[in-house]
């Protein structure tokens, strides 16, 4: 009996208790759409491109992809002499230099300009594009992953030498076709012995955000700066093309800031995130910073094709491409839209 009444005691105190919790209502977030800006002007030929987004709107409101995108937007680029080209729209935000004559040059400060529909103008901080020093060699080195559906990559690298007489920073993109196989399909109608589409050269990028400042190298060589991983299906050429940029002081410490934004751990003891901002600001509102960057870069190019693969690992890359079942059929029914022939220009 006496445990019955303390039960009927303790669950009379627990809904009192209960009935004492206020319910919390949180704020919704009402965070307006902010512009982004994404693009740059080089000193390579043109088109220059230049998208612009919103940022996504966090009122509650259904919201689609296509009106993130930026329409109505009169967008040009400006350089000190004075010269100005403007940026048409070609769809999905994007906009696009038609003038073949405004090219990016060395030593020339260029900065943009974009009138939205509803009038407000934004303008980049003008920015002289640096030089950049060439790839003066690609190198490659097979390596041993842990990941079980591509466990042997080859990992390229960009060797340059910097200058002396000047503050450099820089920036590495690149991409590369790797071979792919599958059975095949008969060359025409009555081919029994011969197959067609059984290999095919499959593209991929660097996606990380690879920066650089020469601060602790400047004038001295640099060696084996890892820009990209392509893996190894069959024994075959890689192609490789890297991309070295150079870019300005204020287009480095944005790069950096977005990569301290994306390496946090979680903890307590990360700092408290912040929007990257760029360069981009309303012209009648100076608190009004817009999200990414227009950059003004030089780039120089260096391809690589990579035919040897001898290493400690050879025996057991073998092993591993003949024990490999290949999918039945056209290569590209498999991989998808990609070339069968060997790309030009390697």
């Amino acid at each position: 009996m006496k445990k019955l009444i303390t039960l009927i005691l303790l669950m009379s105190l627990l809904m009192n208790v209960a009935g004492c919790v206020d319910q919390v209502q949180l704020p919704i977030r009402t965070e307006e759409p902010r512009l982004v800006v994404e693009g740059q002007i080089t000193n390579e030929a043109p088109p220059y491109s230049v998208r612009l987004t919103y940022t996504g709107n966090y009122s509650g409101n259904e919201q689609t992809v296509a009106s993130q995108y930026v329409v109505g937007a009169q967008v040009s680029i400006q350089d000190d002499q004075g010269r100005q080209v403007r940026l048409v729209s070609v769809g999905q935000g994007m906009y696009r230099t038609t003038d073949t004559t405004f090219r990016g040059q060395v030593g020339r400060t260029y900065s943009l300009s974009v009138v939205l529909a509803d009038g407000k103008r934004y303008v980049s901080m003008p920015e002289q594009m640096p030089a950049v020093p060439v790839v003066d060699s690609v190198s490659s080195q097979l390596k041993k992953t842990a990941n079980l559906t591509k466990p042997y990559v080859v990992e390229y690298a960009a060797n340059t030498h910097d200058p002396a007489t000047e503050k450099n920073y820089y920036r590495w993109t690149a991409y590369g076709y790797t071979n792919r196989l599958s059975t095949g399909v008969p060359c025409c109608a009555f081919c029994v012995a011969t197959k067609c589409f059984d290999r095919c050269w499959v593209p991929i990028s660097s996606t990380d955000v690879n920066i650089y400042s020469d601060e602790a190298v400047n004038g001295n060589p640099i060696r084996g700066r890892a820009v990209l991983q392509l893996p190894i299906y069959t024994i075959g050429p890689q192609l490789i093309e890297v991309q070295q940029y150079g870019m300005t002081q204020t287009n480095y410490q944005f790069w950096k800031l977005y990569q301290q934004q994306n390496t946090r751990t979680g903890s307590i003891f990360d700092p408290l995130p912040a929007p990257v901002v760029g360069n981009v600001t309303n012209a009648s509102d100076p608190t009004d910073r817009a999200r990414g960057y227009f950059a003004v870069t030089s780039v120089t190019r260096k391809r690589f094709r990579q035919q040897e693969y001898s290493a400690p690992f050879y025996g057991a890359l073998t092993t591993y491409i003949a024990g490999e079942i290949l999918p039945v059929g056209d290569c590209r029914a498999t991989y998808g839209n990609v070339p069968v022939y060997e790309p030009e220009g390697w």
